[in-house]
């Protein structure tokens, strides 16, 4: 093996590594101060933070989940009284959503977490120069292209397929 396919085999298995510490992360509960919840829950509180009156069809679209799944959460924080909807004038199908008071005081407290977490990675980057981070963000977009044609055709080819069954 050549020494660029050692430093891309070395490249993925560190974005494989990123990607399993996101995962463990966006499965943990964050506690915000105020509240307790799973990271689905604050990405919604905070979207609705930042567009106060969004629809669950626009969040589904933002967040590029199903409306189902979108749904379902929405129903969690309602019920928990972080989120109300009212009834759109202008559309009588669809809802508003925006934050309670309480959903008020875990937007802020998550704005606050995310600051802390965004200027630790900042300052962690602090030795790599402006064009070693614009390389980076350049050589994602390109990894990203290729992930995109990757996910095509694995649903190209698993459509209406169903995994085996494995037999013990």
């Amino acid at each position: 093996m050549d020494e660029r396919c050692k430093i891309y085999h070395e490249m993925i298995d560190e974005l494989d590594e990123s990607y399993r510490l996101m995962h463990e992360y966006d499965s943990m509960i964050h506690d915000y101060g105020t509240a307790v919840l799973y990271q689905a829950e604050s990405k919604i509180i905070h979207l609705v933070g930042e567009k106060p009156g969004v629809t669950a069809v626009e969040l589904s679209a933002i967040l590029r989940k199903t409306p189902s799944a979108c749904s379902q959460i929405l129903r969690k924080l309602r019920r928990k009284g972080w989120i109300e909807q009212t009834r759109n004038v202008d559309n009588n199908r669809e809802y508003n959503l925006n934050l309670t008071p309480e959903g008020w005081a875990i937007y802020e407290g998550h704005n606050q977490f995310e600051q802390r977490c965004y200027k630790r990675t900042y300052h962690n980057l602090g030795s790599f120069s402006d064009e070693q981070l614009q390389t980076y963000v350049e050589i994602q977009k390109k990894l990203n292209e290729t992930f995109i044609q990757d996910v095509e055709e694995s649903r190209e080819t698993s459509a209406n397929k169903k995994p085996e069954s494995s037999h013990n």
